[in-house]
């Protein structure tokens, strides 16, 4: 099962490769000190999701956790498995390499979907906030507006522990996987608010990457371009069966991004920023798994 998931994962990072047009970067000159600024906070987000995930198995009771660095090389394998569509390989691949660990299976479901919940309710009302700062808001789509509203609205209902643990409950009769541990206000709490933070370090990563490749990008539009990508993340993250949010967020960013660019180079901004968000991604397993490896050593 292990290496048809690893298969699983080259295959689907490979598909997403080829779907880049790679002729429209021909040419293209970035500022690379930009570049490694933002590739340096992008990774920081992502060790952020080890956190989380790891203060939220905390609170939910579980014990003798492994060191953060083997929990880094769990986490950053199972999000490599974000490029299969849908949501269920990101969730099994990590559940099923973290309970090698000897961590209860049930403790790690319910943290993975907590953490995803948190993520989307955080990025999503994070990102609204920042756009509605800005005065360019009204050139927004109003749909999409409503759409990551609801979202947001709609997974912040759904993380209250009655609501929550209801639905938690449900699933496991319906699995018939035995008990639920109950989740409380501080795994909401804590959860949403390191999320929170993360939704403004991940946005900074992106403008600045933006920063690269228009120089001219001021400090004016620096809340708007953190709402925007933050913004265009979360309706990636809305459409599971699409690997990597591929298209839908792509899609998110080009609208947004044509209030504050010309077409062409809002066009060039979403292929790099795909084509960056992928190195990162590759990046952190990298990190990870020779950090975990020398930590095993």
């Amino acid at each position: 099962m292990r290496w048809l998931f690893y298969a699983a994962i080259v295959a689907a990072f490979a598909w997403f490769l080829a779907t880049v047009d790679w002729h429209a970067l021909d040419g293209l000159e970035v500022g690379w000190g930009w570049v490694v600024a933002a590739s340096a906070i992008a990774l920081a987000f992502r060790y952020l999701g080890v956190i989380v995930w790891r203060v939220v198995l905390s609170r939910l009771g579980a014990s003798h956790l492994p060191r953060f660095v083997v929990m880094a090389d769990i986490y950053a394998k199972a999000w490599l498995a974000r490029y299969i569509p849908g949501t269920i390989p990101w969730i099994a691949g990590k559940v099923y390499l973290a309970a090698e660990q000897g961590i209860s299976k049930s403790r790690l479901a319910i943290s993975t979907l907590v953490e995803a919940a948190a993520q989307i309710v955080a990025v999503g009302a994070v990102s609204l906030t920042m756009l509605a700062l800005d005065p360019r808001i009204g050139e927004i789509s109003p749909v999409l507006r409503i759409v990551v509203a609801v979202g947001a609205v709609l997974g912040f209902v759904a993380m209250t522990p009655p609501v929550f643990n209801r639905v938690l409950a449900l699933g496991f009769r319906l699995l018939k996987r035995g008990e639920v541990t109950p989740v409380g206000w501080d795994v909401v709490g804590s959860s949403l608010g390191l999320y929170g933070v993360g939704a403004l370090v991940s946005g900074l990563a992106y403008a600045l990457l933006l920063k690269a490749i228009v120089p001219d990008t001021g400090a004016g539009d620096l809340l708007f371009l953190v709402g925007a990508f933050g913004f265009a993340g979360v309706v990636g993250m809305l459409t599971p069966l699409v690997p990597s949010g591929l298209g839908t967020r792509d899609a998110t960013q080009m609208v947004l991004l044509l209030v504050v660019l010309p077409a062409p180079t809002a066009a060039l901004v979403v292929i790099v920023s795909r084509v960056w968000s992928a190195a990162v991604d590759l990046l952190f397993w990298a990190v990870a798994t020779v950090v975990g490896r020398l930590a095993r050593t």
